[in-house]
């Protein structure tokens, strides 16, 4: 029998631990008195030990907080005897219970040579068959609540591996690596049952993410842009989130994971060519560069995976020494390493054929590109930055994954190690070595060559080398100079390792990171845009057009929207000629037109108001804009977009559209100027201040208060307003003159005596102002009688005619709305034969009831108006206006020459309107040509300066215009146009309408005082 061998050192004995050891440089009292064999203290302190052990790999495991910071890990190496180490692993992996872990274990299988006429498979592929392994490990677990770990970037380097594609000749190998990456992009779910399984758990977990990203994005815009959009659209986006982000969801938890994520495998530094100009520009040309490595690799034997081989640095890299020998920890024998392409000269023999040392180059690439790989997964997996937030798995994943690895996964150990030394990227995997003393598991070694020290000592020294570690990591703020911790166990302690109960150490999800936070916020959010968008719905008729509280619909169109149903073919015409100019490549201005397209109380036009006036405008605006589009020519000329405001009836909320129009022309540069706005109201006015304020181009129509364009101080005129139809005061002095002198022959006597109808109304601008200035203007015998409403009026009327001085003319300065009414009290009371003159405002009812006012042998009307066809009669040809045969056919273009004379367009209001367009944009060509014009690109607007717009207007020259001679801001008193025709139109009995007294002129070279 050979003798006993000496027992071993108890660490735990002073008087037998190793010197140098770290327990023998402990002191169990100050006197040095402590028992040399005492087993309850020897047992406290192992089990201190142990605790203290499983703490300090819980604070390594635990991941800091956002503000601490992810740290670079160490290598944690437990050695000892079997039993002692199979315990550590069994204790260790019970920590690590619920949260990502992979355990490698002694492979228990023999290497076997490769079947006969079978070439055997290369290097890589046991190690490759190890991370396979470690990656199904890590992502088989995870907390309840976060996502399993994924890893696309190894197992798209798996999938190019086993491609199987013609090698011999490089187009073939292209080309068949471009067809093996369509057909796998194109996959959604594949593979074996396992993959598939896999893939839905990616689409349970990953639907967290972009998921509710989507859905709250979606609702986030369909609430903000809910006024701009109809409902069906608003819901349609609301729930486009939620498709969106399933499509985004079945992409991500697919095999292909996207080619952004791929580029990565040109930016990182294996198997790379060392010229930048020959790395692969995309994923298959470095598959095809792969595949390349994989035949070198193939094409001779290497023998045992797990032998001893040259190391080879990769190509572009500089030389990297192996991981150093054991010899480095203390009580080992020396034993020198050479590494690098040194060791390779000094292994290989002289005659060795430089397809092995090729073989072995493509061995290592290949096996550092998985490794590689695997690492940058976790760090995708484990990134946690501010731009990227929405990831909420990445800052709930509290805890660090774990590999342990037993026997010969230190093989793994080493080459996870030499990467991580050579990409100098910290990574959030915790690996843990156990195994004997003796066995190395090849730490990296310093630049220079040097073995880099190992920290090693007792469980219950684990803490010191802990805080040791933070230490240097913080002096060399990088990977460290130390990388592996070296924790020595006893078969002493296997029993306390497996019965000992040390309550695990963990980290809360943060509460913002909660799995439940996101469904919460997003359906908050969809809730609210919902009812946003419903509740939007039933204020709103349409982008940019909101349901007033009469039921209207007000706001600005392009001419989509109808506003009313009769004026639906205007409309459209006016929406299809928008498209046609938007579609034409050719520069173009906007021009608003504001008027009143809806009555009060329901949001179409009532039947009793067919809204004539305002469809003659939107008729000459469509034949000014299809004129412009007919001679557009070399595309020199500007081109007229039309938007389409609506204020309501009676201009009722023309204030909040104002506003509305001011935020469109700080959004549409192109937007020149307003027309329209041709009632003079309270309204009207307040509106014309607040578009002053910009000084936004604004010509009205047929609005004729003086002072409509006075500013709200009262004391001064807004420049930017220019009225084109003649003022008041020029309406009712030539109404008096004509009354006062009678009208011969037509049998119109002289009036001494005139009864002056006004309405009440505050709002209304025209009639108590009209009124007022005709009862000056006639003199003596004129007497003012208001009224508030037709009632009121019927009743007045009965008054005056019941009096026994009867007055010899009546003058009507109120509304058309009330005019009928008007007529028949006059009929049904006691003034026979009563001549009634009236003003512009009845224009269109005179037009629709013509030949009934022709009957009316009780009441003879005549009424002054601003244009009038029976006008041009007695014109000169050359001077003769086209404009009303034009309107005609533009009437019968659109079907509506079928309807009756009460709901076709009114012709006077249409050529108002038209040449109101006409002017502006012929100012906007003459400002747009100054600039330089053409200047837009195609298809888009011709910015004009709307400066450039109001000089033009002022200096603009005479223009012979379809209803009379226009000269804006030409009159005397510089604020309104000069000699603007005003007509005294008289019915006859079958109707027709003749136009008898005139002033102002047709046209530049007519004598202005001929008929006045």
């Amino acid at each position: 029998m050979p003798p006993a061998p000496p027992p071993s050192p108890d660490p735990d004995d002073p008087a037998t631990a190793a010197p140098g050891s770290p327990s023998g440089n402990r002191t169990g009292n100050q006197t040095g008195t402590v028992p040399r064999h005492d087993p309850d203290e020897s047992y406290r302190r192992r089990n201190e030990g142990v605790r203290e052990f499983l703490r300090v790999f819980d604070q390594m495991r635990v991941r800091p907080t956002w503000r601490g910071g992810d740290v670079p890990l160490p290598v944690v190496w437990v050695t000892g005897q079997y039993a002692a180490t199979s315990a550590a692993v069994q204790a260790l992996e019970a920590r690590c219970d619920g949260t990502p872990f992979a355990h490698l274990a002694p492979s228990t299988e023999q290497e076997e040579g490769a079947p006969a006429g079978e070439r055997p498979a290369p290097p890589y592929a046991a190690l490759a068959a190890r991370l396979r392994q470690v990656t199904r490990d890590l992502a088989a677990v995870a907390p309840p609540g976060e996502a399993h770990l994924r890893f696309p970037l190894f197992a798209q380097v798996l999938w190019m591996l086993d491609l199987q594609v013609p090698e011999d000749e490089p187009d073939r190998l292209h080309d068949g690596v471009k067809r093996a990456v369509r057909q796998r992009r194109r996959q959604i779910s594949a593979g074996t049952g396992q993959d598939r399984r896999n893939f839905w758990a990616n689409v349970r977990a990953y639907a967290e993410g972009p998921l509710p990203a989507w859905a709250a994005a979606t609702a986030i815009l369909s609430a903000g842009w809910a006024d701009q959009l109809t409902t069906l659209f608003g819901v349609c986006a609301i729930l486009a989130g939620p498709v969106i982000g399933s499509f985004h969801v079945l992409l991500l938890s697919r095999n292909w994971a996207g080619r952004r994520r791929y580029r990565w495998f040109r930016r990182q530094p294996f198997l790379m060519p060392g010229q930048r100009r020959n790395q692969p520009h995309d994923v298959t040309t470095f598959a095809v560069r792969l595949l390349q490595f994989r035949r070198r690799a193939e094409s001779v034997p290497l023998g045992d995976p797990g032998a001893a081989r040259p190391t080879v640095p990769p190509r572009g890299i500089p030389p990297v020494a192996s991981l150093p020998p054991v010899s480095a920890v203390p009580d080992d024998p020396p034993a020198p390493s050479v590494t690098g392409p040194q060791a390779w000269a000094r292994q290989a023999e002289p005659g060795e054929d430089r397809k092995r040392l090729e073989a072995v180059q493509a061995n290592e690439g290949i096996e550092r590109l998985l490794v590689n790989a695997f690492l940058e997964d976790l760090r995708q997996g484990y990134e946690r930055r501010l731009w990227k937030v929405w990831r909420r798995v990445a800052w709930a994943r509290t805890s660090y994954p774990v590999l342990l690895a037993e026997g010969d996964g230190s093989r793994l150990v080493a080459r996870i190690e030499e990467v991580r030394a050579i990409t100098c990227l910290p990574d959030p995997l915790l690996v843990v070595v156990t195994g004997p003393g003796d066995q190395r598991i090849l730490p990296p070694a310093r630049p220079g060559g040097d073995d880099v020290p190992i920290m090693t000592g007792r469980p219950e020294l684990t803490e010191e080398l802990w805080e040791q570690w933070g230490k240097e990591l913080a002096r060399d703020r990088a990977l460290g100079s130390h990388r592996v911790l070296r924790i020595e166990v006893e078969p002493k302690d296997a029993p306390i390792l497996e019965k000992i109960n040390v309550p695990v150490r963990g980290r809360r999800r943060p509460l913002l990171a909660h799995p439940i936070l996101p469904w919460v916020t997003v359906t908050a959010l969809v809730a609210l845009s919902l009812v946003r968008v419903l509740a939007t719905a039933t204020s709103n008729c349409g982008p940019g057009i909101w349901r007033a509280g009469t039921g209207e619909c007000v706001g600005i169109s392009d001419g989509g929207f109808v506003f009313a149903p009769h004026l639906a073919a205007v409309l459209g015409r006016i929406d299809q000629q928008n498209r046609s100019v938007l579609a034409s490549g050719n520069p173009y201005a906007t021009v608003i037109y504001f008027g009143k397209l809806t009555t009060p109380g329901k949001a179409v036009a009532a039947a009793d108001d067919a809204l004539t006036d305002i469809h003659g405008e939107l008729a000459g605006i469509a034949l000014e804009q299809g004129r412009l589009i007919g001679n557009s020519g070399d595309g020199s000329k500007l081109q007229m977009r039309v938007l389409v405001a609506n204020a309501g009836a009676d201009f009722r909320y023309a204030q909040d559209v104002a506003r509305q129009v001011l935020r469109e022309i700080d959004r549409d540069p192109s937007v020149i100027g307003v027309v329209g706005l041709g009632e003079s109201r309270q309204e009207v006015q307040a509106a014309i201040q607040i578009l002053g304020r910009k000084a936004v181009p604004v010509i009205s129509t047929t609005s004729t208060y003086d002072d409509l364009g006075r500013r709200g101080d009262g004391e001064s005129f807004i420049p930017s307003f220019f009225p084109l139809a003649p003022p008041n005061s020029l309406l009712a002095a030539a109404a008096a003159r004509w009354a006062r002198a009678g009208i011969p022959q037509r049998g119109v006597p002289p009036a001494r005596t005139a009864a002056v109808f006004t309405d009440t109304m505050l709002s209304d601008l025209f009639t108590k102002d009209l009124g007022a200035r005709f009862v000056r203007d006639f003199g003596k015998g004129a007497t003012s009688i208001g009224y508030s409403n037709a009632a009121a009026l019927e009743e007045k009327v009965t008054q005056v005619c019941a009096r026994p001085a009867k007055p010899e003319l009546v003058y009507y300065a109120g509304r058309t709305a009330q005019f009928g009414a008007f007529v028949d009290a006059i009929a049904k009371s006691q003034c026979h034969r009563l001549t009634v003159m009236a003003n512009d405002d009845i224009t269109q009812y005179v037009n629709d009831y013509a030949t009934a006012l022709g009957r009316n042998n009780r009441v003879r009307v005549m009424y002054v108006a601003l244009a009038a066809e029976s006008a041009w009669a007695n014109v000169p040809t050359e001077f003769r206006s086209d404009f009303y045969h034009q309107l005609s056919t533009l009437i019968t273009e659109l079907h509506m020459d079928k309807l009756p004379s009460t709901r076709l367009p009114s012709k006077e209001y249409a050529v108002q309107a038209h040449d109101a367009a006409d002017v502006l944009i012929g100012a906007a060509q003459v400002a747009f040509s100054g600039q330089g014009g053409p200047a837009a690109a195609a298809g888009a607007p011709g910015i004009v300066d709307r400066a450039g717009v109001l000089l033009a207007l002022e200096k603009l020259q005479e223009i012979d215009g379809d209803s009379g001679l226009i000269k804006l801001h030409g009159a005397s008193d510089g604020r309104h146009a000069l000699d603007r025709p005003i007509l005294l139109v008289t019915v006859d009995p079958d109707g027709a309408q003749v136009v008898v007294r005139q002033c102002g002129r047709l046209y530049a070279q007519q004598n202005s005082t001929s008929l006045c």
